[in-house]
């Protein structure tokens, strides 16, 4: 029977499992080392994709205000050249006939 506990057993065994522990532990800090790592790169990233998400955004309502304000720049055209198409000499009025001029026909 051996006596003792823990660390003052001897023994072959103890030694091992010392031993593998330790790289149990190492590992671990190596594993929460690159777990930090990857979540810091991961915060990044998801940054980025916000800015670039805003930026985005900002872009689509440009877009939106110019096309707005191409339609209605469009619009004023089509009234000023239905405007000007009235007031030009191009236009012929059709003189409505009364009643002599239809019975002299």
């Amino acid at each position: 029977m051996i006596h003792g506990k823990g660390k003052r057993r001897a023994g072959e065994d103890n030694i091992r499992l010392r031993q593998r522990l330790t790289d149990a532990h190492d590992d671990l800090a190596w594993y929460r080392r690159r777990l930090m790592a990857v979540t810091a790169r991961c915060r990044a990233l998801q940054a980025q994709a916000d800015i670039a998400d805003g930026q985005r955004v900002m872009a689509e309502q440009l877009v939106a205000r110019q096309t707005a304000q191409l339609m209605e720049r469009d619009s004023r055209i089509a009234e000023l050249e239905r405007l000007a198409k009235v007031a030009t000499d191009d236009t012929v009025e059709t003189p409505i006939p009364t009643a002599a001029q239809l019975a002299a026909a």
